[in-house]
């Protein structure tokens, strides 16, 4: 039982850190951009709620942290609520607007002004991750380890899979596959791939001497990172990569960067594609995740951090890379979720500036309303959706159903 609440303590500290440090370079975005702008700011929060810490500083900006630190927001001085929705009070005339301009009234603004605010935020995220996994790659280094190309040696071999239940071993090196000879473990795991359910004939060493075993190829569903899903062979069977076989590359700052934009980029477009996918129903939307599945990867991602037996100092030091590596990749997600042009989100309100662009004047405030409205419960409604993902996939509700049954 103390072993299981650690765990969860663990998962909520690492969940805490990293979606606050996401949502913190998100809003100091806006807040960066706004001042640059000389646009009045009120109030930077990360979280909702409950003020459980806060101060102003010398311009007068309230800083605060807040109980459920679920998001964040930046409130500018005459802006009616936390999402800049509208302005506390109408402008009615060029005098007032001059009036409010002069005082840094954030809906008052030049249009262009605005825009560069509100697409601050996102775009800053995207820096970020940019920025963390070039530092990841400076101080830990990437694998560029010919895995593929490794001998097809089998190193372990999952108990009852197909690979045990057709005789072969941890140990075996694999040479052949029918009349295809075998030179690496990339070309068995694609020869295998491509033959979901059938027999085929493995010739391996072992021990010195050369056996032929029939093995049924298993199947079961893959899923790319676009998230189309196919029926794909597999054989239950790994390969360790030995430290005389592993190649680690460190690169100097300018390459570094430049591998981490080509991440951030690789990112946003498998997101594209899979977005694409749902919408054209080659993917499921059931891989969409929310807060509690953020809470869960966050969790996997600290307990595979700091297990083994090595010192404290190590784990620690392994924990923080590992949580920076985490939030570089949530923040490039936050980053498009508030592209989205949804109105409450940062996209929404682009969406409103080209409209206001186009017209010559902005929207009027019944159809700015009836947006936000639209926005929010769009918004609530993918955040239920997500959620009853993350349950389905936590298997909580079978737990639940079987406990009422």
């Amino acid at each position: 039982m103390l072993e299981g609440l650690q765990g969860v303590l663990l998962s909520l500290g690492a969940f805490v850190v990293v979606l606050s440090v996401v949502v913190f370079v998100h809003e100091f975005g806006h807040f960066q951009a706004a001042r640059w702008s000389k646009v009045a700011i009120d109030t930077f929060s990360i979280g909702f709620g409950k003020t459980l810490l806060s101060w102003k500083d010398r311009q007068g900006v309230q800083w605060r942290v807040a109980a459920l630190p679920l998001g964040g927001y930046v409130k500018f001085q005459g802006d009616a609520d936390a999402v800049s929705s509208h302005p506390d009070q109408p402008i009615d005339d060029a005098a007032e607007l001059a009036e409010a301009r002069r005082k840094g009234l954030f809906h008052a603004m030049p249009l262009g002004v605005r825009a560069f605010v509100v697409a601050a935020g996102p775009f800053t995220n995207f820096i970020f991750s940019a920025i963390a996994f070039a530092a990841l790659i400076m101080i830990v280094g990437r694998d560029v380890t010919p895995v593929a190309s490794l001998s097809a040696r089998i190193d372990g071999v999952e108990a009852a899979g197909p690979a045990a239940s057709g005789g072969l071993k941890a140990g075996d090196v694999v040479v052949a596959i029918g009349d295809k000879q075998i030179s690496s473990f990339g070309a068995m795991q694609e020869t295998v791939r491509a033959r979901p359910g059938d027999t085929l004939t493995f010739t391996v060493v072992r021990d010195g001497a050369t056996t032929s075993l029939p093995v049924t190829v298993g199947s079961r569903t893959a899923i790319d990172k676009t998230g189309v899903e196919q029926e794909a062979g597999y054989l239950g069977v790994s390969r360790q990569t030995l430290p005389e076989e592993r190649k680690i590359e460190r690169l100097g700052p300018l390459a570094a960067l430049g591998e981490g934009a080509g991440q951030v980029w690789d990112i946003i477009a498998s997101t594209g594609a899979y977005v694409g996918n749902v919408f054209s129903g080659k993917a499921s939307a059931e891989h969409i995740a929310g807060p509690a599945g953020i809470f869960d990867a966050s969790g996997k991602v600290a307990k595979s951090a700091i297990s083994g037996t090595d010192g404290a100092g190590d784990k620690l030091g392994r924990l923080a890379l590992s949580l920076l590596a985490w939030a570089a990749t949530l923040s490039v997600a936050v980053g498009l979720v508030n592209l989205m042009p949804v109105p409450m989100l940062d996209g929404g309100h682009l969406v409103f500036y080209a409209a206001e662009a186009a017209r010559g004047r902005p929207l009027g405030p019944k159809a700015q309303e009836i947006g936000y409205r639209a926005g929010f419960a769009l918004v609530a409604s993918l955040f239920l959706f997500a959620t009853w993902n993350d349950l389905q996939r936590s298997k909580l509700l079978e737990f639940l159903g079987g406990m009422l049954s």
